[in-house]
């Protein structure tokens, strides 16, 4: 009779232990994501801060047009992308449950913010085939709210 209480007592234990260390895993890997983006994010704002060819290269989009200039084009476009990749990246996050709401939400903030930027919308629009369909859905609405 003790031996079975004991054996009881073992298992709950043990599961409680188990339950734990679930939530553990869980809490180290959603602030391993949200370590990562942050990381992008800062990276992508030191470049767009510290790049002259870059902030040349939107001048020279902005003031000539996008078949201005085809290296200032390409640099634009990388680096847009590249937000791109990271607010894609964000998004996917979230739906998995690997990224909270409230640390999701500064990312879509972002995306609200850029909404009417042209230099985004004509990137999108070259560019939103390297999306999953998601995102695409998401950025489709928020660029051009009358499509969704």
């Amino acid at each position: 009779m003790f031996v079975d209480v004991l054996g009881h007592v073992a298992v709950v234990g043990s599961l409680i232990f188990v339950g734990v260390q679930v939530h553990q895993a869980a809490v180290v890997s959603r602030s391993a994501t949200v370590l990562q983006l942050k990381d992008n994010w800062v990276q992508l704002n030191l470049a767009g801060a510290t790049s002259p060819e870059l902030i040349d290269a939107y001048d020279a989009v902005g003031a000539g047009g996008w078949e201005s200039d085809a290296r200032a084009r390409g640099l634009v476009m990388a680096f847009e992308r590249a937000r791109l990749h990271n607010w894609s990246n964000a998004y996917y996050q979230y739906r998995n449950g690997t990224l909270e709401e409230d640390q999701w939400f500064p990312h879509l903030r972002e995306i609200q913010h850029n909404a009417h930027n042209q230099i985004l919308k004509k990137v999108w629009s070259e560019w939103d085939y390297a999306f999953d369909d998601e995102f695409r859905k998401l950025m489709d609405d928020t660029l051009d709210p009358k499509s969704g």
